[in-house]
């Protein structure tokens, strides 16, 4: 297998899988001088499958004038507009996201499909010649842990064999995981090479130990940093002195003070790496964090990825080998995958209904979370930020197509039924009683309806 043949595969699966590109669309491309490659060849690739392309390129200096809130200039406001997807491959630095997040916006806006790849290098590119499949089916597994659980203990050590300890608030419909599996969809943007699942966390307590990489820079063994933090919010960083803590403190830290930046130190996301075609660091965030089996967290924005902060810096620090647990079960041991979808995928045969829930509840309803049918099956949908809508059924198939049949019986205006009579209509449809109050308390853990 060559690296000309990966790369062609890995330009496709851009184009076709993860823009959905067809004969005869339109592709716009947005590069600068150090991408100016990578656009060339995906364009090349593009005019193969007989799409329409365009480069707007956009030398650095321009990228660094103008906030987030600016508009673009009009003719590119109308080559967004008119295109059926953007590539964004534009500079990676801090001082450039502004610019940026004023592409992401205007193709929000223009419900145009958006590839985020800033830093894109033939490379980088090249990680996008990877397993799909594998990548969305990990991205739902995880993204029903961080659904279903509560409590996210992330264990890391140090150079020393000291563990740290980070815990994180999961499981808040509010804030609900973001699935990066390489396929946009309307309307949306996504980072390309695909491959990760992330959370923007509401709080943060604790240490981690970050022993792979930093924006610009891989961490050589004992070169790692420990961050404290407190309410969601960064306290401290060890050694400050050190090569990783000036690296972090200059390229990062100083400009975030520069900009009169009020929120650097959120802790913006905490996302695990799912692609199995990074098996490298290179110290550039966009394939970074995809490194199979790893954990990342980031500091500053989260605003454009479904949070409240705005900065002027987003900023990922990488962890290899971590040990992570949901509610006690295992994700991740030692940067091996360790998760059990059963642990997660509810049973309505299996489950323990906590008798002391079952015994006070009076009455079920609709609850405002969005759920429909798909092929018999209850799903629930909710918006992951970025434009985009996720997914996942209901229990295991089984329960997802007796929780149909229940959700049925539930008036569509969310008023609640009496339990008593909501048993015997569910009786009545053909559904045994033995079995009813474990659908409603999977129903009910899935947040589709009020108990």
């Amino acid at each position: 297998m060559s690296n000309a043949d990966s790369l062609k595969r890995a330009a496709h699966n851009v184009l076709t899988r993860s823009l959905g590109l067809r004969e005869k669309q339109s592709l716009l491309i947005f590069a600068d001088g150090n991408s100016i490659v990578v656009a060339e060849f995906v364009a090349q690739a593009a005019a193969d499958l007989e799409i329409a392309t365009s480069i707007v390129f956009v030398p650095r200096a321009l990228q660094g004038d103008g906030a987030a809130a600016d508009g673009l200039p009009l003719p590119v406001e109308a080559a967004i507009r008119e295109t059926d997807a953007v590539l964004s491959c534009l500079s990676d630095r801090p001082e450039h996201l502004p610019y940026r997040l004023r592409v992401l916006r205007t193709g929000w806006s223009r419900r145009t499909k958006l590839a985020h790849a800033p830093g894109l290098t033939l490379d980088i590119l090249r990680k996008a010649d990877t397993d799909y499949g594998l990548i969305g089916e990990r991205c739902r597994q995880l993204a029903l842990a961080l659904i279903l659980g509560r409590r996210m203990e992330i264990i890391t050590t140090d150079s020393q064999g000291r563990e740290c300890r980070l815990v994180i608030p999961v499981g808040a419909w509010d804030h609900p995981p973001v699935m990066s599996d390489g396929i946009i969809p309307d309307g949306a943007w996504a980072n390309v090479p695909p491959g990760e699942t992330f959370i923007v966390p509401q709080g943060g307590d604790g240490k981690i130990a970050i022993n792979g990489a930093l924006p610009g820079r891989i961490l050589a063994p004992g070169d790692e940093l420990i961050l404290t933090f407190r309410g969601g919010y960064l306290a401290g960083v060890e050694p400050k002195s050190g090569p990783a803590g000036r690296h972090l403190h200059e390229t990062q830290i100083v400009y975030a003070r520069e900009c009169g930046d009020a929120g650097w130190t959120n802790l913006a996301e905490v996302g695990f790496g799912l692609n199995p075609a990074v098996r490298e660091l290179t110290g550039i965030q966009l394939a970074d964090t995809k490194k199979t089996d790893t954990l990342h967290v980031a500091l500053g924005h989260s605003a454009s990825l479904g949070g409240s902060v705005d900065s002027a810096i987003h900023c990922d620090l990488v962890v290899e080998r971590p040990t992570v647990r949901v509610d006690g079960r295992p994700l991740l041991e030692a940067g091996q995958w360790r998760m059990a979808e059963a642990d997660w995928r509810l049973d309505q045969r299996r489950v323990a209904v906590p008798q002391p829930w079952w015994v006070g509840v009076t009455g079920v309803g609709r609850s405002a979370m969005r759920a429909e049918r798909d092929h018999d099956r209850l799903i629930c949908r909710w918006n992951a930020g970025r434009g985009r809508w996720d997914s996942t059924p209901v229990g295991v198939e089984p329960t997802s197509r007796l929780a149909a049949r229940l959700y049925d019986l539930l008036p569509e205006g969310g008023g609640m039924v009496a339990k008593d009579c909501l048993l015997a209509d569910a009786e009545k449809a053909g559904l045994e009683r033995v079995t009813l109050p474990a659908l409603i308390w999977i129903m009910h853990q899935y947040g589709v309806v009020r108990a």
